[in-house]
């Protein structure tokens, strides 16, 4: 409509969805459905599953998803310069009485003032780490998965939703120890109840831990090796932790 537009962005282009959201999170599902075939190809004559023949590494899966988001980091700047879109790297803040904005480049520069005669804030959020000792100095959130440099040996997901299933299933899928940890009963409970019956069937027979009605995490303690032991709100403990994800 002819309109001059600006975008203000200190991060990278594509927001949650290109960068920690749906878009690398399905090729960590690919990486784990693909483990899961695996586990099936002796019953159609493969062999070589039970012995070193088959390895994972989680670097290479990482190193190949940053670049593919990296490269779509570059489609929409691209597209945001054929659109004639200027793109502000910095933080933003209201200036002139709202109708303007203060960017304060993340590269230490000078900060520079805008005026325009609309300002739209879209922000969008962050993770919330619920209160308790050690819970945010010791765990993760889901942004914190794709920085992960190393495959957890043994992982603990809290969380009921549709984010944290998905997280525990890719972990445990790809050899990680992993327990999801839900306040009530059972993770997706305010979904279609067979639906979530039948992931809570399916979650424990491939191996991840369920534990139940624990009003979720007390706190986490790490200690000098690393290693961290998380108590939960009903009096359990899980121990010998490796990443905690929140």
């Amino acid at each position: 409509y002819g309109a001059k537009v600006a975008v203000v962005e200190k991060a990278r282009l594509g927001g949650t969805c290109v960068n920690v959201g749906c878009v690398p999170k399905k090729v960590m599902w690919n990486a784990a459905s693909i483990a899961e075939t695996l586990h099936d190809m002796k019953h159609y004559g493969f062999s070589g599953y039970e012995s070193d023949a088959v390895s994972f590494d989680w670097s290479f899966i990482k190193e190949a998803r940053d670049k593919y988001i990296a490269r779509l980091n570059g489609i929409y700047e691209r597209n945001m310069g054929n659109s004639g879109v200027d793109s502000l790297i910095g933080t933003a803040s209201l200036a002139d009485g709202a109708k303007g904005v203060t960017v304060t480049p993340e590269d230490g520069g000078d900060p520079v003032n805008y005026t325009a005669k609309h300002i739209l804030i879209a922000t969008g959020g962050y993770p919330w780490f619920p209160e308790g000792e050690g819970i945010r100095e010791h765990a993760i959130s889901s942004d914190g998965f794709f920085e992960l440099e190393e495959l957890p040996d043994k992982t603990v997901v809290v969380g009921a939703g549709y984010i944290a299933v998905e997280l525990a299933g890719v972990l445990q899928a790809l050899g990680s120890d992993t327990s999801l940890v839900v306040r009530k009963a059972k993770a997706l409970r305010e979904f279609d109840e067979m639906v979530a019956d039948s992931l809570d069937e399916e979650m424990q027979r491939q191996g991840i831990t369920v534990v139940r009605n624990t009003n979720g995490v007390k706190s986490i303690a790490q200690a000098e090796n690393g290693s961290k032991t998380v108590n939960l709100n009903n009096g359990e403990v899980i121990e010998d932790v490796d990443c905690v994800i929140m």
